[in-house]
């Protein structure tokens, strides 16, 4: 993977974890993350959001649970994940930048 690449990455991967913070129950479906990160600038397939939220949940930053067959995933944060989304350093995953 590029730096670029990368540093896209990163940041998907922060807005996720910020969406997911600023919810009440801290749960997203993958369509309105889709939605979140599209108005972000990052107009990103279902195949790529799908690969972020594995990676994310792999880092133990966020749970998932499939509905319909697998045809809706369902994002939760993690108490580890709402550290992150509020600025504490996690490898892979954008730091927000001050104030914001």
């Amino acid at each position: 993977m590029s730096r670029f690449a990368a540093l896209l990455a990163e940041d998907r991967r922060l807005i996720i974890l910020r969406a997911l913070s600023e919810d009440h129950d801290y749960a997203l479906n993958d369509f309105i993350l889709k939605r979140a990160l599209a108005s972000l600038g990052h107009e990103v397939s279902r195949d790529m959001l799908r690969g972020d939220l594995t990676w994310l949940k792999d880092q133990r930053l966020i749970t998932l649970r499939e509905l319909d067959d697998g045809a809706i995933w369902v994002a939760r944060a993690t108490e580890d994940g709402i550290d992150v989304a509020g600025g504490r350093p996690h490898p892979g995953v954008a730091r927000p930048a001050p104030g914001l």
